[in-house]
């Protein structure tokens, strides 16, 4: 007899991240959960075609790697040992971000750097040995089913190469990403569209691999250089990643695009609003060839605002909420998503055991509140460029003048900075700023804004040390 506690079979649609810590939460409530992914299977960390991304640099922040240890216990411990860098978000990553650099010092804050391919394939290692997963690879999921009276969706239409067919399912998941077809199939459906914010940036990051040089020494596992809206436009990356490499990205707004030929990626590296980049890895031995991948927009999808949405689907990962990548949110943000997925699932079984209703809607709700912050931070700044494309609200202007400045001061300010790292790595909320000596501090700092140049009250020339 069946477990009242648990459902029958879940289809996830898209076997990436998103999909497969999907997997993993609903495997505890489930009997049955089948992923469908379009990709053929690889044998190894190898980049897909469905995720082209994978090649490029990644992060996943200190709550998204929470996530990952308290569903896979002993993965993280098991990528540190297998070359995975542990790296301190204070103390070993050189920052410049906005005009200045940030102070470096012991923050607690743990992020782990690896390529995005490698980690996706521990994961999937992980999850391919839970017993009432199936990962089924060359799938391509062609439309939803719908029950007789048009309100719940019974499973999808599946086409692979043995051919079409209905695959039935007590929940879907839709987690493909931006290639998501979950808005047309539910217009098509007769429910109408979700609502969308869209930011175009015509945004480009070109990526390779390098050996690092013997003879550099450099105190950091990582360096970010970001511009400075709206007058800079042009960003780089650098980190440690498995096998002694150092995974090098560089990044471009509005066409102004890292070149993949090795003269050009180098120079484009020298004109970085910092050449700090440059000068490591202009005697580095490039290991690969250099790739681009294009986004033109950051875009979110109200799914939650729709009137009508179908019991028994729900949506997660960037098929809702597709960020501008330089800023690294999205892995933590799909973490947390998963991890939300599994809470309301789990909340359901305990108040409706046997019965999937009304749980869409709730997971929806909750999931565009969960998206609200990382979304209002980056775009919040990517509006700070004229060329953005998107709605700009009454306020906006001043909105740029304070989180501007709160990021000048983070600069200066380390009990700032540590405040900053908590709201960044999806910690706490902006709350971790209201304490009444930050705010002073704050308030003495946009004061003295009006009359400081920005050059003389922030480092904007030297990369500081380590602390020992």
């Amino acid at each position: 007899m069946r477990n009242t506690m648990r459902f029958g079979r879940a289809v996830i649609i898209g076997g990436s991240m998103a999909g497969l810590l999907g997997a993993r939460v609903l495997s505890d409530f489930f009997e049955e959960v089948i992923v469908l992914e379009r990709d053929p299977e690889t044998g190894g960390p190898e980049a897909r075609k469905g995720v082209p991304q994978g090649r490029h640099a990644h992060g996943l922040l200190d709550a998204g790697l929470q996530v990952l240890d308290t569903l896979f216990p002993g993965l993280v411990r098991e990528m540190y040992a297998e070359g995975g860098e542990r790296m301190d978000m204070g103390r070993d990553a050189a920052w410049y971000t906005s005009g200045s650099w940030k102070p470096r010092y012991h923050s607690g804050i743990e992020l782990i750097l690896c390529t995005r391919t490698w980690l996706e394939w521990k994961v999937r290692g992980r999850v391919s040995a839970l017993r009432q997963v199936k990962l089924r690879s060359g799938c391509s999921v062609e439309g939803l089913l719908l029950d007789e009276a048009g309100t719940r969706v019974t499973g999808v239409k599946v086409r692979s190469a043995e051919g079409e067919e209905l695959l039935a399912a007590d929940l879907v998941v839709d987690a493909a990403g931006r290639g998501s077809r979950a808005a047309n199939w539910l217009e098509a459906l007769g429910y109408g569209r979700p609502e969308e914010e869209k930011i175009g940036l015509q945004l480009a990051y070109t990526s390779r691999f390098f050996e690092p040089p013997a003879q550099y020494r450099g105190d950091w596992k990582m360096m970010a250089v970001f511009p400075r809206a709206p007058e800079e436009q042009r960003g780089g990356f650098i980190a440690r990643v498995e096998g002694g490499r150092w995974l090098v990205t560089l990044h471009g707004y509005f066409g102004d695009h890292p070149p993949t030929t090795d003269e050009g990626f180098l120079e484009f590296a020298r004109q970085l609003p910092k050449p700090d980049i440059y000068e490591a890895i202009r005697e580095a031995r490039p290991l690969t060839e250099a790739v681009m991948h294009k986004i033109p927009s950051s875009r979110l999808l109200h799914f939650e605002r729709m009137e009508r949405f179908p019991e028994s689907f729900v949506v997660l990962g960037d098929a809702v909420c597709a960020l501008n990548p330089v800023y690294g949110q999205g892995m933590t943000v799909c973490s947390l998503s998963a991890k939300l997925l599994g809470d309301t699932v789990g909340r359901q079984a305990e108040v409706s055991p046997g019965s999937l209703k009304g749980l869409a809607r709730d997971f929806q709700n909750k999931l565009a509140r969960l998206l609200s912050i990382p979304w209002r931070m980056g775009t919040t700044m990517d509006l700070k460029y004229p060329q953005a494309e998107g709605q700009r609200y009454p306020g906006l202007g001043l909105l740029h003048w304070g989180f501007g400045t709160l990021i000048d001061f983070t600069s200066v300010n380390t009990l700032a900075c540590r405040q900053f790292y908590e709201v960044m790595h999806m910690r706490r909320g902006m709350e971790a700023f209201l304490r009444p000596d930050l705010l002073a501090a704050f308030a003495a700092y946009g004061l003295k804004s009006f009359f400081v140049p920005f050059p003389q009250r922030a480092n904007v020339h030297t990369a500081p040390r380590a602390p020992a």
